[in-house]
């Protein structure tokens, strides 16, 4: 994940816990939660990540420094954040892989079933990581629970149930879901526990220059297979540190 409205002068340090593991830069971290634990120190986001300080600026080396241990006062290791404030957007990538894609059921040309699919998803897209149609990028035009309708079927190969797809929720959804490292978006059919608003759907793939607004009218039904093309969201946290709900 990347902060990308601040000031670059905010770096915060705070004490960081890893629970016996390393945090990568990037990953977005939250207050303790567990008592005799963690409290008063930080740890990586779990996938509500209620109270969200930010995102972790430099990595946090166990092997190093070992993990803040509030519990026995013996060890402090203090690590640079970049805080999440008000007004501030956030744009994480879509993880790209296997442990983090979603399946497709079956398919006619156009109609994807997924099973257990959030319903009401229209003005998603559907890029394909792997399998039957790999590289094709799809504009989703309508959606129920379980199945959605890709805008037209021109120049499309038709899915089945090897194909793996990656899905960025529209604009204006309200839960996204991190993946286990609290660096990316990753993609589920089911609803998300992160509830942060995306704002835009953005794309880049090899030997372009910048990330590109996705816009149905010009990019669906391209097809990205070999050119590593990579996803993100751009998204307006909700319920954070600096901007808690309670």
């Amino acid at each position: 994940m990347e902060v990308i409205s601040h000031m670059p002068s905010r770096l915060i340090t705070v004490p960081i816990d890893g629970n016996g593991s390393d945090i990568n830069a990037g990953a977005l971290v939250m207050p303790g939660v567990t008592d005799e634990t963690d409290r008063s120190v930080f740890i990586l986001a779990t996938s509500a990540a209620a109270d969200a300080l930010g995102v972790l600026a430099e990595l946090h080396d166990t092997s190093v420094s070992g993990d803040a241990d509030p519990e026995a006062g013996t060890k402090y290791p203090l690590r640079g954040v970049i805080p999440i404030n008000p007004g501030d957007l956030v744009a994480a990538e879509l993880i790209d892989d296997a442990d983090n894609d979603v399946d497709v059921a079956s398919a006619t040309s156009t109609v994807i079933t997924i099973t257990s699919l959030e319903d009401d998803i229209e003005g998603s897209w559907c890029y394909v990581r792997a399998g039957t149609g790999v590289g094709q990028l799809g504009y989703i035009k309508a959606s129920a629970s379980g199945n959605f309708t890709l805008k037209n079927a021109t120049g499309l190969t038709t899915l089945d149930s090897t194909s793996k797809v990656l899905i960025l929720r529209p604009i204006g959804w309200q839960l996204v879901e991190i993946d286990s490292t609290g660096r990316y978006i990753k993609s589920t059919a089911a609803a998300g526990a992160l509830p942060w608003r995306v704002l835009r759907q953005e794309f880049r793939y090899q030997g372009s220059e910048n990330w590109t607004r996705l816009d149905p009218t010009i990019h669906h039904g391209l097809l990205l297979n070999g050119l590593s093309p990579k996803f993100r969201l751009i998204l307006s946290p909700a319920n954070t540190f600096m901007n808690p709900l309670d």
